[in-house]
């Protein structure tokens, strides 16, 4: 083999696999960020990377190197999707209260996913992204990416056996992450339909349909509007759970 493709091979390699973590991770996988921003962030880091992550071995055919490239493209994006799928449990979370003080047939478009998504679904994603940056979670990402090659050298990498169970407890932690978001605006609600009830059985000639509604909004606003102080936990606690999603990935597969 030419000694220039020996050298631009791993590069190549690389490269593959850090396109396709950014355009699976939080943030950088966004639909508002052009292809090519994200192709050219791709090569600029993998250019960084390339001097410094180990390569394995480099194939000598053009069906190996296909392999290969498949291989950690597939790699890439799971360990991006780690990060991706706790994004997500914002979203739910948002629907579920905009389910639960009447805002539920009332959309705006995800800038993440370019698709209708509920308000306070957005509200949440937006401010939970930006405490994200401010703690560096970002940061995180990267150290997670360069974690990778040093466990799974360039040209190794394949997508684990374990692959199913890794996606169950992603669900999973999505799910409990979403229910502690939506928990207190959930709770409240709860508690203004059982005081309604009360009310509905003591004073018949109470519409409590028409009082209901605006009241469980307000309510709902209120306790989210009190809750906002303690979206740094919760941006805290979503960067923990990325981080151990990935953790386990990198070591199902640097076994």
């Amino acid at each position: 083999m030419e000694a220039w493709l020996e050298a631009i091979i791993p590069l190549l390699l690389i490269t593959v696999r850090v396109a396709g973590f950014i355009v699976a991770a939080p943030i950088t996988g966004t639909r508002y960020i052009p292809g090519l921003i994200k192709g050219t962030v791709s090569l600029l880091l993998g250019y960084i990377l390339w001097p410094l992550v180990p390569i394995g071995d480099i194939p000598h055919t053009l069906g190996g190197f296909v392999v290969s490239a498949v291989s950690e493209a597939a790699f890439g994006l799971l360990l991006g999707f780690c990060g991706t799928i706790m994004i997500a449990a914002i979203e739910t979370a948002g629907y579920i209260v905009d389910m639960k003080i009447g805002f539920g047939m009332a959309n705006v478009v995800d800038p993440h996913y370019g698709q209708a998504s509920p308000i306070l679904g957005i509200f949440k994603y937006l401010l939970i992204m930006l405490i994200f940056l401010g703690i560096d979670g970002h940061h995180m990402l990267i150290k997670a990416l360069f974690r990778s090659f040093e466990l799974i050298p360039a040209g190794v990498a394949a997508v684990p056996a374990e692959w199913a169970q890794i996606g169950l407890r992603a669900v999973a932690e999505m799910l409990k992450i979403a229910l502690i978001l939506s928990c207190p605006v959930w709770a409240a609600t709860m508690i203004v339909d059982f005081g309604l009830g009360v009310i509905a059985r003591t004073v018949p000639q109470l519409n409590v349909f028409v009082v209901g509604i605006p009241m469980k909004t307000l309510v709902g606003l209120a306790i989210l509007l009190g809750s906002v102080t303690f979206y740094g936990v919760f941006a805290e606690q979503i960067t923990i759970s990325i981080r151990g999603l990935m953790e386990s990935l990198l070591g199902v597969v640097g076994r």
